[in-house]
Parts: C-alpha cells; sequence; structure tokens
C-alpha cells in the first residue's frame, strides 16, 4: 500500500480539460442547490437566492482554479510528471475537500443565513466530497482515454513469435481443493480465461491448441503468476502471454489483441491497459 502511495501518478495539466470538468462540477451543485434545496436560505428575494446559490458554484470553480492551475504554474517543479506521486494527489484531494466544506460553511452562515446544524454541516461535506471524487473520476478518464491513444499507436505493428522463450520454465497448476494438477512449460501458455468457478488454460503442443479446465480463480491465478512478467493480464476474465500478442488494434468495441495461432480476438480493458503498452515495449 505504502509503494503504491509513492509510485508515480500523471498530473493533469491540460487546461482545457480542467476547465471544463471545473464548470461541469461547479454547474451540478449549482443545479443540485437548486432544485434540490438542501439548505433553507433565509432571504426572501428569489434573484438574491439564485445568487446565493450561484455563490456556492463560484466557490468550487475558484478553489478548483486555484489548486490545479493556479499554484501548478506559479510553481511548475512541484507538479511535474516526475515529482507527483499518489500521495501527493491525494493530500490536494483532502485539501480541495477540506478548504470547500470551510468556504461553503462561512458562505452559508455569513451570506446565505443559513444556520449551521449538525445536518447542514454533513451536506456541505458530503457535496465538496462529491465535487472531489466527480474530479478525480475526471482525471481518470482522461489518464485511460491518453493510454488508449498510446496503445492505439502501437496497432497494426505485427510481431514476429519468439520460439524458445520460456521453453525451460515450467509451470505448475492446481486446483483450488488440490485434488487436480498439471504441468506445462511456459512456452507452452498462450493464454488463461475465466469461466465462472474455473480457468481455462488454453495452450500449444507443437501444432495443437489443446484447452484444460481447472476449479480456480482468474485472481488467485494472476496472483500464483505474478512473478512470471511474460503472462499479462489484458482483461478481467484473461490472462495473455505476451509472446503470442501479434498486434494491437481498435475495433469499435475497444482495443483487442490479435494472437499468433488463436483464431479468436482478445478485448483488452481500459483497466489493464497500461499492463499491455509495457509488455509490448518490453517485449518488441
Amino acid at each position: 500500500m505504502l509503494e503504491t502511495l509513492n509510485n508515480k501518478y500523471p498530473f493533469n495539466n491540460d487546461l482545457k480539460v480542467n476547465l471544463q470538468s471545473f464548470a461541469g462540477v461547479s454547474l451540478g451543485i449549482f443545479l443540485f442547490l437548486l432544485f434540490f434545496q438542501p439548505f433553507q436560505i433565509r432571504n426572501p428575494d428569489f434573484d438574491n437566492q439564485l445568487l446565493i446559490i450561484a455563490g456556492f458554484g463560484v466557490i468550487t470553480l475558484l478553489l478548483l482554479c486555484i489548486l490545479r492551475i493556479l499554484l501548478p504554474s506559479v510553481f511548475p517543479k512541484y507538479f511535474t510528471g516526475e515529482n507527483w506521486t499518489y500521495t501527493k494527489e491525494l493530500l490536494l484531494n483532502v485539501s480541495f475537500w477540506v478548504l470547500n466544506s470551510v468556504a461553503f460553511s462561512f458562505f452559508a452562515r455569513y451570506v446565505g443565513g443559513i444556520e449551521i446544524t449538525f445536518h447542514s454541516a454533513i451536506i456541505v461535506v458530503l457535496i465538496s466530497l462529491s465535487a472531489m471524487v466527480f474530479v478525480i473520476v475526471a482525471n481518470q478518464f482522461r489518464v485511460l482515454n491518453s493510454q488508449i491513444k498510446q496503445l492505439t499507436e502501437l496497432g497494426g505493428i505485427t510481431r514476429e513469435y519468439e520460439s524458445g522463450e520460456g521453453k525451460d520454465i515450467e509451470i505448475a497448476f492446481e486446483s483450488e481443493n488440490k485434488t487436480e494438477y498439471f504441468k506445462l512449460a511456459l512456452e507452452q501458455i498462450m493464454l488463461i480465461k475465466s469461466a465462472n468457478n474455473y480457468i481455462e488454460v488454453i495452450y500449444k503442443t507443437g501444432d495443437k491448441i489443446s484447452k484444460r479446465l481447472l476449479r480456480n480463480t482468474i485472481k488467485n491465478t494472476e496472483e500464483f503468476f505474478s512473478k512470471y512478467p511474460t503472462l499479462v493480464r489484458c482483461h478481467r476474465s484473461c490472462i495473455v502471454n505476451k509472446n503470442y500478442i501479434k498486434k494491437l488494434e481498435k475495433g469499435k468495441d475497444g482495443l483487442k489483441l490479435a494472437l499468433f495461432d488463436y483464431p479468436q480476438e482478445i478485448h483488452v480493458s481500459r483497466l489493464y491497459a497500461l499492463k499491455v503498452k509495457d509488455a509490448l515495449k518490453q517485449a518488441d
């Protein structure tokens, strides 16, 4: 867990994307407060109420711009991809959450005339949390799209099968209940697919492709094979041998892999796109 927090995190310095997401979350807060009215604003004038409600959205917009646009432009070396980590991203998000909650509370009390009770404080904290989560999701979506774009550039590259790699490495497969057991050379394994409570091991012996079912989960299999970088998770239900990857291409349903000597295309989910990219780089 601690190692993950120290890993590099891609800081979003795309001004256009940032402004779009910040404006979106600010507008969302305005519409939520306008239609659901969780606060009782003590001002009989409807126009003034609209201005006060809009003020909550403006506060969020200003804080996000200060924390994610102004500060990075003033201190650029602290927000570069080389220096930015999961820990720093987490601290920045929590800082926004706290500052936005405090700013909302003061604005609600002294401008909106709203009495700050436990109930209203919880609403303020939850609205700020929702804004933070929205920004995180928008950033993750941008990162994944960036990875997909980079991976797509690799599509159409045909690779030669590296025969013999993993020939001397033998892998033991064992069922969860320890009743089934068999061994295969790493070179033979083409892919491993999830099949309900079983895994389907697809392997090659000479020119013949065979399948074998084993009672186990794809998660357990991935953990067990983590020491073999040749086997790469590409989907929640599939692990492939990178040496059998012929090319990566983008289809109408997203990224997919074409394998040597295997007729079916393998879908690549966004969650594992970066792993596949790294595997292809290492293979080349």
